[in-house]
């Protein structure tokens, strides 16, 4: 919150700023897709976007279109193994479903927390792996 006030006081940032950040994080997400919903509630909050609990349904529906885009471009390259996708998909579904459940009830702090938690985590676990 503190960050976003300040960057509100500073500059208004405009619908191209907001489209720009989002392509980037888009072509990230497709590719990648690691935390890039993380990124999605960090970058629309620094950019006053509004509260964390107000942006999770947009967020859901542009990480559903990055990804939805990416297996389209996966698929066509013959890049999915598709024995490991099938369960893998049907998890990402289960998890979606009952975090989702789960994230309503809980308090913006909480939420705020939570996600800051998980995005140290998946940064310390991509580094490891990658450097480690």
């Amino acid at each position: 919150p503190r960050v976003s006030a300040v960057f509100r006081t500073q500059a208004r940032p405009s619908v191209l700023t907001f489209a720009t950040v989002q392509f980037f994080l888009g072509l990230y997400g497709g590719y990648f897709g690691g935390a890039v919903g993380l990124m999605m509630l960090a970058a629309w909050s620094a950019l006053g976007g509004g509260a964390i609990k107000s942006l999770n349904p947009t967020r859901m529906v542009m990480v559903t279109a990055a990804n939805a885009v990416a297996v389209v471009v996966f698929i066509l390259a013959g890049a999915i193994v598709w024995q490991e996708c099938i369960p893998m998909t049907i998890g990402a579904v289960i998890g979606g479903w009952i975090g989702a459940h789960i994230g309503r009830r809980l308090p913006p702090s909480v939420v705020r927390v939570l996600t800051l938690a998980v995005a140290i985590l998946t940064t310390v676990m991509f580094f490891s792996r990658a450097y480690l």
